[in-house]
């Protein structure tokens, strides 16, 4: 018997993935437990373990992005072994079954293996991928001969197609196509990764859903830089160091606890009111940003927000976020100032309705008691969603953030 690898589901929200690497060749042989495959999908990369011992048959290409549950090769318990005619059945996957045409037909329960009619009057199997790449290519699918088991068109039968037909003699273009050609060979394209087409639909799809306005505001954080000085001369004690954006997101929980109606997005007709605190927090990793979420963060003590907030980034960095790790914020930070960023008009985290961003902090002259003085200022962006939330509500929660952090001993004192 032989068995089918298929997309796992890794989160309520996943639908598709993109197959990043195969770790293991055809034919090549894999123990239980080993890792098999990569997969990237919702901005995380996924080490895809053998779910028993046998020799790999791929039968998804590298880039393919594939449905949940999308079959994308076999373990088998010899080498060689295929699932074309002839071969055992597959674990979950019924056995080939006769047919009047002249190529072998693999039939199968799975969406991985899709036929369509040949012109011929047989049958022909092609995977979703090859099917949409042919449409996008225009080809007939008749016309071309398939790799995979029992013949079935593959990702790179339709690919190796195109380029042969593009490469093909052709008549002379007209001046105007010789032009856009010399221009075509002056730029590079390339595919977006799974991550920079989830941001960029997530981006556009937040500003076409959302009135979103920004509001600034100004901070003076000489108490705060003088109590974090504070604790990370306690970090020993503490057993993690405290960072201003651990300040801000305990400052961010009391003014939402205060001010339930910001906690809040707007569904169709509804406003959706949510009872927890869970913040997300923007990271930059490598490609592009993830938001991990810290939860119920008013009822943490700074030191449990802290090491809740060093696990999340050390997974997100590393490519190891779950993506309901990722789900379920109602608020958002975002530090720029920690590349230098002064301030920034941030896009809304749909379907939040605001969130905050923190510039760097950096000394300034000002004024107190009549004299010009120099003193740690930092910059606030808060956008926010103007259907629910009014420039005075958004101004409140600014006022409110400022008390707390230009005094943190109002902050310690509601500190759960």
């Amino acid at each position: 018997m032989s068995q089918g690898v298929h997309i796992p589901k890794l989160g309520l929200t996943m639908e598709e993935a993109t197959l990043l690497q195969w770790h293991v060749p055809s034919d090549g042989r894999v123990d239980k437990g080993a890792v098999l495959l990569t997969i990237e999908t919702d901005k995380i990369t996924f080490d895809v373990e053998a779910e028993a011992s046998g020799f790999l048959e791929q039968v998804a290409d590298v880039g393919d992005r594939l449905k949940i549950g999308e079959l994308v090769g076999y373990l088998h318990e010899r080498a060689g072994q295929r699932c074309g005619a002839g071969s055992p059945a597959v674990s979950g996957v019924s056995a080939p079954a006769p047919s009047s045409a002249a190529a072998p037909v693999f039939q199968s329960s799975h969406p991985a293996a899709l036929t369509v009619a040949c012109a011929s009057g047989g049958r022909q199997l092609v995977s979703p991928v090859a099917r949409r790449l042919a449409q996008e290519h225009g080809l007939a699918l008749p016309q071309i001969i398939g790799s995979g088991p029992g013949g079935a068109v593959l990702r790179r039968d339709v690919l190796a197609t195109a380029a042969a037909q593009a490469s093909a003699p052709a008549q002379a273009p007209a001046a105007p196509a010789l032009q856009s050609l010399v221009a075509a060979a002056s730029v590079q394209r390339r595919p977006m990764s799974a991550m920079r087409r989830t941001i960029s639909q997530r981006m556009m799809h937040s500003l076409h859903s959302s009135a979103q306005m920004t509001g600034f505001g100004r901070i003076d954080m000489g108490q705060a830089v003088a109590w974090r000085r504070s604790l990370v001369e306690r970090e020993a004690d503490l057993g993690v160091r405290i960072t201003y954006t651990d300040l801000l997101l305990k400052a961010c929980a009391c003014v939402l606890r205060d001010m339930p109606e910001i906690n809040a997005y707007i569904d169709g007709d509804d406003i959706v009111s949510l009872a927890d605190i869970h913040i997300g927090l923007a990271v930059a990793v490598d490609g592009g940003l993830v938001v991990p979420v810290l939860r119920h963060i008013d009822r943490l003590s700074l030191v449990e927000l802290a090491q809740q907030r060093e696990q999340l980034i050390a997974r997100a960095r590393t490519g190891k976020l779950m993506p309901d790790e990722m789900n379920g914020g109602s608020f958002t930070l975002s530090n720029f100032g920690s590349y230098g960023g002064d301030f920034e008009t941030p896009i809304l985290n749909w379907p939040q309705s605001a969130l905050l961003g923190i510039g760097q902090i950096s000394d300034e002259a000002v004024v107190r008691d009549g004299q010009v003085v120099a003193r740690p200022m930092m910059m606030i962006s808060l956008t926010f969603d103007h259907r629910l939330i009014d420039g005075a509500l958004a101004g409140r929660f600014r006022s409110r953030l400022r008390e707390l952090l230009e005094r943190p001993a109002l902050m310690m004192a509601r500190m759960r």
